[in-house]
């Protein structure tokens, strides 16, 4: 019985794992020729996490770095 609870622990720590992972990079993969324009107005519709990530990705910049970028375009919009 202690191996079948051992064994769904570590099938639960897996999927959790896999979920993590999965969120954590699953929304990173930029859809093709994405310009600052189309992160603004991501965050403009108040998908600022998104807007966030695409400027990462697109630019390769910190998470600091491009919050306080897309955070200056929607103010300059």
């Amino acid at each position: 019985m202690i191996v079948v609870y051992i064994v769904l622990g570590v099938a639960a720590v897996i999927a959790v794992l896999a979920l993590l992972r999965g969120s954590s990079s699953g929304d990173t993969c930029l859809p093709e020729n994405v310009t600052d324009d189309d992160i603004c107005l991501l965050a403009q519709q108040g998908r600022k996490i998104q807007a966030i990530k695409y400027y990462r990705k697109l630019h390769g910049t910190g998470l600091r770095e491009a919050k306080e970028a897309v955070e200056r375009m929607i103010e300059t919009a």
